[in-house]
């Protein structure tokens, strides 16, 4: 059965700007694929694995078993938790992903279950050219993110204002480094200022993410 994983990023909810255009995404996406499995994965209602120095010691023992000719160590402690999340996100074969821009950049709840997953010697293998190969192929990400305000995608200079976007180049980065293929994304943005051309702009979102998803 095919299976669509949603990481949700925002607290806010039915208050979220993305999750609002996401669950017009996910509402659409169960009537065009009703045979196919959803999870939910709400980041702030859920428990993270911990990730401190217990983890990031199995980490580099876990890299350096497999530079070996090793298959990985053995999943205690941390580790458990760590495999416990890259478990979910093998199981999916698609993955909606909806976050708010905060700061510029990720929420730290995405964050804290990026650096879970995305572990080199587990879902990133290095090869004899020491080159990284992403071992989730044949997988696809939409991802929908909302904003206050509308940023510039580049790296800034020192003569810049400091609206720039961080956010999206790491994403669509990330889930290429893990081996996805097929990085899709819709921007739900400015929303900072409330008022009907706010609420027309939002629901002109909520059809488009209804429209992606029926090919998603």
């Amino acid at each position: 059965m095919t299976r669509l994983l949603y990481v949700e990023a925002s607290p806010r909810k039915q208050n979220s700007y993305s999750s609002r255009v996401a669950q017009a995404f996910l509402e659409s996406y169960q009537e065009t694929h009703p045979d196919h499995d959803v999870e939910q994965f709400p980041l702030f209602q859920v428990d993270l694995p911990p990730f401190t120095a217990e983890g990031a010691d199995q980490k580099m023992e876990n890299i350096m078993n497999r530079f070996a000719g090793g298959d990985g160590i053995e999943a205690i402690g941390e580790w458990a938790g760590v495999m416990a999340e890259i478990g979910r996100l093998e199981r999916a074969d698609k993955v909606l992903l909806s976050s708010p821009v905060w700061n510029y950049s990720l929420p730290y709840r995405l964050k804290h279950w990026l650096d879970l997953v995305v572990q080199v010697g587990v879902t990133v293998l290095v090869n004899e050219k020491f080159e990284y190969i992403g071992q989730l192929i044949g997988r696809r990400v939409q991802i929908i993110t909302s904003s206050g305000s509308s940023y510039e995608e580049r790296f800034p200079l020192p003569t810049d204002g400091t609206k720039t976007d961080f956010m999206h180049p790491y994403l669509e980065h990330i889930f290429r480094f893990l081996g996805f293929e097929d990085i899709r994304t819709l921007r739900v943005h400015p929303t900072g200022i409330p008022g009907p051309d706010l609420e027309k702009m939002v629901a002109e979102k909520e059809e488009e993410a209804r429209a992606a998803a029926k090919t998603f």
